[in-house]
């Protein structure tokens, strides 16, 4: 017979039980829906539907490590296929009729958003598949979001060769393009399409699009102008201390071609998370600055423009594509701003880049992003569609870059008009002209055209 005593020894004893089972459930739970570092979205047949902000809804979504070796993908409104085994063995051939999967990494959330560069990608591949696809063979993309973190998209980057992706495209992800060209080497994969940062211009695995001459162009166009007698620059700071040198060196290299001296105390370098640009600009003022070069992010330039008004400072002032970002805010105190683009812009571009906005606005409705960064994405998925075509029934990654060396210069069509520039003795920096548009009333127009140059600072 228990005592009393006992009995109630015995119900705490079953009710610790009960409480560890539940709280290690709840653990387990907790860890399963937390657990994102792998988390990927493949696409595979193009059809449209509700989406969030940036990138479409998940039709497959994959969470922990271990998982991380079989993805199921859904094709929308239809039946779902069989799972489909991670395996890197063949990933350079791609056989007779079978889906090409492609990689890309975009950065889309963070201090720095290119959300309209995976819409921009997405769209146009969408587009060819549903157009039967490309000799025979669907495109699957698998896109991911590095959340402006080159440790993630690193291991981002790794899950994406072992789930066997054919070659990278339309990577748009500053951090993790910073030391991603031994990585490319390694593993002897192609990435077509690129943010274009550093060395990805010197190496034979990489083609960026995106001009590499911002610095040098952008410097001699602010020189160029007279009012300017003592230049200044502002540009976000690079994880890589050989970039930022470089950048400095080719904006102070762009100022002196045209007789004027761009001093190293008026270049800026700023974090990308930079809060305020009041200091900055108060420097500037003091410095007796009149004319500024930026090479900085969409938030940024709300930040850079609040403190302009602010202190009622406003100098020459040649940007990036991205001033006229449509999350930048326009007013009368913007109007006359110099933008530097190695694209067409938007209000100026033809059929072919308004089909690029025509698509994206279908697919995306409410939420589509159009930008200049989202041409960046389209364009890459454009010209990586076209060396598919030529390569016909060989598709292997010695014969893309063969084929991509091989490319014309108007393979960048009316986003490109002065043309690309490929070439296997070339450096891959195929992008080597800016043009340069006048803000008025928020819109662009027409006030340099394309100048080209064949400087280059190595970094």
């Amino acid at each position: 017979m228990l005592s009393s005593r006992d009995r109630l020894l015995a119900g705490l004893f079953a009710l610790q039980l009960v409480a560890l089972v539940v709280f290690g459930s709840l653990l387990l739970q907790g860890t399963h829906f937390t657990s994102t570092q792998t988390t990927k979205t493949v696409y595979v047949n193009g059809a449209g539907g509700a989406v969030p902000s940036g990138v479409p809804n998940a039709l497959t979504t994959q969470g922990s490590a271990g998982t991380q070796g079989r993805t199921t993908t859904s094709v929308v409104g239809g039946a779902t296929q069989a799972p489909v085994a991670a395996d890197n063995s063949g990933a350079g051939t791609v056989k007779k009729g079978a889906a090409i999967k492609v990689g890309a990494i975009v950065s889309q959330t963070g201090a720095i958003n290119f959300g309209a560069s995976a819409q921009g990608t997405k769209a146009y591949i969408d587009l060819v598949n549903s157009q039967g696809g490309v000799n025979g063979h669907k495109i699957e993309l698998d896109l991911r979001d590095d959340q402006l973190s080159g440790v993630r998209g690193k291991s981002q980057a790794q899950a994406l060769v072992s789930d066997g992706v054919f070659c990278f495209m339309g990577w748009q992800a500053p951090l993790t393009e910073a030391d991603i060209t031994p990585f490319l080497a390694q593993n002897k994969i192609p990435l077509v399409g690129s943010y274009g940062v550093g060395a990805e211009y010197h190496s034979p695995w990489s083609y960026a699009f995106q001009s590499h001459h911002y610095g040098y162009e952008m410097g001699r166009f602010l020189g160029l102008k007279s009012k300017v007698t003592h230049p200044g620059v502002i540009f976000i700071s690079n994880s890589s201390s050989a970039v930022n040198s470089a950048q400095v060196r080719a904006f102070t290299a762009g100022v002196a071609s045209t007789g004027k001296t761009l001093a190293s105390g008026d270049i800026r370098q700023v974090d990308v998370t930079q809060a305020s640009y009041d200091d900055v600009v108060t420097q500037f003022r003091l410095n007796g600055v009149n004319g500024l070069a930026t090479l900085i992010d969409q938030t940024a330039y709300n930040r850079l423009q609040q403190a302009f008004d602010r202190q009622n400072y406003h100098p020459v002032h040649v940007a990036d594509p991205l001033f006229t970002d449509p999350t930048v805010v326009q007013s009368s105190s913007t109007d006359g701003t110099l933008v530097a683009s190695d694209f067409a812009t938007l209000d100026q571009g033809g059929p072919e880049v308004q089909e690029y906005v025509r698509t994206v606005k279908a697919e995306f409705g409410s939420r589509a992003q159009i930008s200049y960064i989202g041409q960046g994405g389209w364009l890459s998925a454009k010209i990586f569609v076209e060396a598919l075509r030529r390569m016909g029934d060989t598709i292997t990654r010695d014969n893309l870059l063969k084929v991509m060396n091989s490319l014309p210069a108007a393979v960048g069509g009316q986003f490109t008009p002065q043309g690309l520039h490929f070439g296997p003795t070339q450096e891959h920096d195929p992008n080597q002209c800016l043009q340069l548009s006048k803000v008025a009333s928020g819109r662009l127009s027409p006030y340099k055209p394309f100048s080209c140059d064949a400087k280059s600072f190595d970094s």
